[in-house]
């Protein structure tokens, strides 16, 4: 005797198309098969269904929220070597990647040398709040200025910084790394009042902070920036030499060795 065929729900696919529940679509007939072998109660089938679309458009979302943030390369904590930069905790970098301090439209501050690993901080930070939902953008502070001169000379400086405003982390990297001039250093201090408690920062530097003048170009507005960065604000402060002056230098001295001979 033939074993009988369950029909096809005829209008199923379409309306979960149009509903926009991929993985059910894909996944559905498979789970029936196996729920129907193991006699699996229909609210069981229903709701692993329906996990398994929640988990699949929470990476999805995930996805969309890493490409807009248009890091330069992933980064994770986990890749960072805690080992080489005993002054910042684990367990301070861990709360702040959950995240709670854009919720609270706070900043942080990383401080030190070119190449003491700010920039990877920055974006495992980053990184780790698109994956608690949080829209990011990561952009370099001379990269930022240059969009707002952009946007001033066509006219569209406002909505410029309505778009950015947007985001609640704006990630700027290198601070003081490249010299601006009196018209670039007064937009960005435009763009960190617009933001001031309202969308949460944070500002990679090798700068001091007594030396931010350099990038404003005016002691005051230098002063009107810190002081917004820094109130409701957590500063790390990395220190040594750069990694990557480290790997030279040690590539060298191993290259030295090589080519000494043997005595």
């Amino acid at each position: 005797m033939s074993e009988s065929i369950t029909p096809e729900p005829p209008l199923l696919e379409k309306e979960l198309r149009e509903l926009r529940l991929p993985t059910i679509v894909g996944n559905w007939k498979q789970a029936a098969e196996e729920a129907g072998k193991r006699g699996t109660p229909y609210a069981e089938y229903l709701a692993d269904l329906v996990h398994h679309e929640m988990l699949d458009r929470h990476d999805r979302r995930v996805s969309r929220r890493v490409k807009e943030a248009k890091f330069p390369s992933l980064k994770t904590l986990d890749t960072f070597d805690f080992d080489l930069q005993p002054g910042i905790t684990r367990e301070k970098l861990l709360e702040l990647a959950r995240g709670d301090f854009v919720t609270r439209h706070e900043n942080v501050v990383l401080l030190g040398e070119i190449g003491t690993g700010k920039t990877h901080l920055a974006s495992a930070i980053g990184f780790a709040c698109c994956q608690r939902g949080f829209r990011v953008r990561f952009m370099t502070a001379a990269d930022l200025t240059t969009v707002l001169i952009e946007s001033k000379s066509v006219d569209r400086l406002s909505r410029k910084l309505d778009q950015l405003a947007r985001y609640d982390l704006v990630i700027l990297d290198e601070l003081g790394y490249v010299p601006f001039d009196r018209a670039g250093a007064d937009l960005l201090f435009t763009f960190v009042t617009r933001i001031y408690e309202q969308r949460s920062l944070i500002v990679t530097t090798n700068l001091p902070f007594p030396r931010w003048s350099e990038v404003f170009q005016d002691t005051t507005a230098a002063a009107a920036v810190i002081d917004r960065v820094v109130h409701h604000s957590t500063i790390l402060q990395t220190e040594g030499k750069s990694y990557r002056l480290k790997s030279a230098e040690c590539e060298q001295l191993l290259d030295g060795v090589k080519e000494t001979p043997p005595s």
